[in-house]
C-alpha cells in the first residue's frame, strides 16, 4: 500500500506488500523489499535497498549523500538487511567512492535508534544495536552482536569486534576487541561482555580462555605484536581464534586497557 501523498521515484521499485505512509519520499533507483513499512515523512534518499521485512520509522533519513568533500554526486549505495529496524530522525549515508566496493552495508535484524547515525562506507554486520545519538564514523567495520550505548562515538575507520559493548558515551578511536565492554573517554576496556556471552550461549571454558586472552592484551610489558603469539598458547576455540584474528588484522592499533 503507497500512501496518495507519498512521494516515490519512477525508477523506484516498491514490493506490492511493502506499506508507505504519508508523506514519505523515495528516490531514484530505490528497491524496497517485501514487508517494508517506511513511516511518516521518511526519506530514502537515493540508491538504496531496503530487506524484506525492515521498518523505516517516521522521520528517519537514510540514503542520503556522504559527508564527504570528495564526493561528486556519484551512484554509490546503501544496502539495508532484513528485518531491520531504523528509528526515528536516525540517518545512514550512501557510500563514498574511496573503496572498491561502493556500499555502505547494514546486515539483517539491526536495531539503529532515534538519532543515530550511520556515516559512509560503514559495514555492520548481523543483530547489531546502535542506541540513540550513537554513531559510527565513515569507514568503520561492526561486527555481529555488538551493542553501543547511548552517545557512543567511534572514530572513522575503527573496528568494532563481534559480540563487543560499547559503553554510553565512550569515546572510541582504536580497534575494540571482540567480546570486550569498552567505556571511558578516551576508551578503555573494562573486562569481558559476559552478560551478552552468556545470552548467545557461550560455554564457560570459552570465557575462561577468553578472560585469559584478555589478561595477556591488558600486559603492556608484552609488545601488541606478540599477543597472538602468547594466546596461540590458550586452549584453542572458535572464541580464541575469532581474537586473535582481529589483532592480527588491526590497522588503527588496539585499545588494550
Amino acid at each position: 500500500m503507497i500512501d496518495k501523498d507519498a512521494t516515490i521515484h519512477p525508477s523506484a521499485e516498491i514490493s506490492e506488500n511493502a506499506i508507505i505512509e504519508k508523506g514519505a519520499f523515495i528516490g531514484e533507483k530505490c528497491v524496497i523489499g517485501d514487508g517494508v513499512k517506511v513511516g511518516y515523512n521518511a526519506i530514502i534518499q537515493s540508491h538504496t535497498t531496503v530487506g524484506e521485512g525492515s521498518v523505516i520509522c517516521a522521520n528517519a533519513h537514510i540514503g542520503g549523500d556522504p559527508q564527504d568533500y570528495s564526493f561528486g554526486g556519484e551512484d554509490t549505495k546503501l544496502i539495508i538487511g532484513k528485518n531491520c529496524v531504523i528509528r526515528e530522525f536516525a540517518t545512514i549515508h550512501r557510500s563514498s567512492t574511496k573503496e572498491d566496493v561502493w556500499e555502505t552495508v547494514i546486515g539483517d535484524n539491526c536495531f539503529i535508534m532515534a538519532y543515530a547515525h550511520v556515516a559512509h562506507d560503514c559495514k555492520l554486520e548481523n543483530n547489531v544495536t546502535m542506541t540513540s545519538f550513537a554513531s559510527f564514523g565513515g569507514h568503520c567495520r561492526v561486527g555481529a552482536f555488538v551493542v553501543a550505548g547511548g552517545y557512543a562515538a567511534c572514530h572513522q575507520f575503527c573496528r568494532i569486534g563481534t559480540g563487543a559493548m560499547l559503553g554510553g558515551r565512550v569515546n572510541v578511536s582504536k580497534d575494540i576487541p571482540p567480546f570486550t565492554m569498552a567505556a571511558g573517554i578516551p576508551a578503555v576496556i573494562e573486562g569481558l561482555n559476559v552478560v551478552g556471552l552468556k545470552r548467545r550461549g557461550m560455554k564457560p571454558e570459552s570465557r575462561l580462555e577468553l578472560k585469559k586472552a584478555l589478561k595477556i592484551l591488558g600486559n603492556l610489558n608484552i609488545k601488541l605484536a606478540d599477543v597472538p603469539a602468547h594466546l596461540a598458547e590458550l586452549e584453542q576455540c572458535d572464541e580464541i581464534q575469532i581474537f586473535t584474528d582481529f589483532l592480527k588484522d588491526s590497522k588503527r592499533s588496539i585499545t588494550r586497557r
